[in-house]
């Protein structure tokens, strides 16, 4: 039996080895990768000396046995004659290059692939985004008590959708500037589109001459609650519909107060509707302050869109007084208008038209 020596034992051996069992051509090996350590006595390896130890009795796959797996690879995966050349030529190369060749495959199929779909690609919206967009974009406009119609109601539309990650809005596609920019884009649109329906129904309700009606009739002039049915009418789906906002007094002074503004633009002006009732609505916050003076603020202007404007035949102020219960989306928006709940600010996306 073998007599086994211990680590240190093979470390002070000498330097010829006296093993019977090598071979001639790894003696010669030892002999080349060694070098004798005088201040040892010991055998210190050469960086290259691991190199035999490694490839002795590893065998490698002859041409024809690499021919015959690339011939079957080549099958199964139903390869063109051009690839299957190319995997014939990669089966008779060294490991080596085997696997930087498998790199390079790689590093050429990414590129290929951003060319045909960039790192920037414009972001799909899904289904249950775009739709949790038009809901809220819709209840942010029509809520009666919305302290602004451009930039407060695309903050109060973005915050409440980052609340909810579920419905889309990720964090990471916040992050994405180009993926954020293509929601707070779709938000921007809908609401302009949505503003642009309610200026159209309090321009036609004044019964102001319609520019494009080659005949210059005047339109009918509607009274407060024909506006409010008018403007606030949800067009789309049954689920969307469910969503119409039941009309109240404070909904009536609101569109009271939306239709004064619009009168009161200087005729041919450039004005920019939108920022003047913006602007019109902070100066009311900030000169009533208090709750009753505020709210009377708003009957003093539906009094006078009565007037001017006429009392609608069929119904009374008194029949929108009654308390109407909100929706989950309506209670929601609404805490967000007062600052009962937080919604995350963002300046991204001009929505002005």
């Amino acid at each position: 039996m073998a007599v086994r020596l211990t680590i240190a034992e093979q470390l002070s051996r000498p330097t010829q080895p006296t093993s019977p069992t090598l071979s001639a051509v790894q003696l010669a090996d030892n002999e080349q990768t060694s070098s004798e350590d005088p201040a040892r006595g010991s055998l210190r390896p050469s960086s290259q000396s691991v190199v035999p130890a490694m490839v002795i009795g590893f065998k490698r796959a002859n041409d024809d046995d690499a021919a015959e797996a690339s011939g079957r690879i080549t099958r199964k995966l139903k390869l063109d004659s051009k690839d299957s050349e190319l995997l014939a030529l990669a089966s008779k190369m060294p490991l080596q290059e085997q696997v930087l060749f498998c790199i390079g495959l790689s590093l050429k199929t990414m590129a290929t692939v951003n060319q045909i779909q960039p790192a920037d690609a414009q972001f799909k919206l899904s289904d249950i985004l775009k739709g949790k967009i038009e809901i809220y974009t819709y209840n942010a406009l029509v809520s009666p008590h919305a302290a602004g119609y451009l930039e407060e109601c695309n903050r109060i539309v973005l915050g409440i959708l980052r609340r909810h990650p579920t419905w889309g809005l990720t964090a990471a596609v916040v992050e994405n500037p180009t993926h954020y920019h293509a929601v707070c884009s779709h938000v921007a649109k809908r609401l302009n589109d949505k503003r642009r329906h309610i200026k159209a129904a309090i321009k036609s309700s004044t019964g102001i001459v319609d520019e494009a009606d080659p005949n210059g009739q005047p339109l009918e002039v509607m009274d407060i609650v024909k506006l409010v049915s008018h403007a606030t009418k949800v067009k789309g789906s049954t689920g969307m519909k469910a969503h119409s906002v039941k009309i109240t007094v404070q909904l009536l002074a609101r569109f009271a107060f939306l239709r004064r503004a619009f009168v009161e633009l200087p005729a041919g002006s450039s004005v920019d509707y939108w920022k003047t009732v913006d602007k019109q609505l902070q100066s009311i916050r900030e000169r009533f302050k208090d709750q009753p003076k505020h709210a009377m603020f708003f009957k003093r202007i539906l009094d006078d869109d009565l007037e001017q404007f006429g009392a609608n035949k069929d119904a009374t102020l008194d029949d929108f007084q009654s308390a109407v219960p909100l929706t989950d989306v309506q209670t929601e928006v609404e805490e967000a208008i007062a600052g009962i709940i937080t919604v995350p600010t963002d300046d991204e996306a001009d929505n002005t038209e």
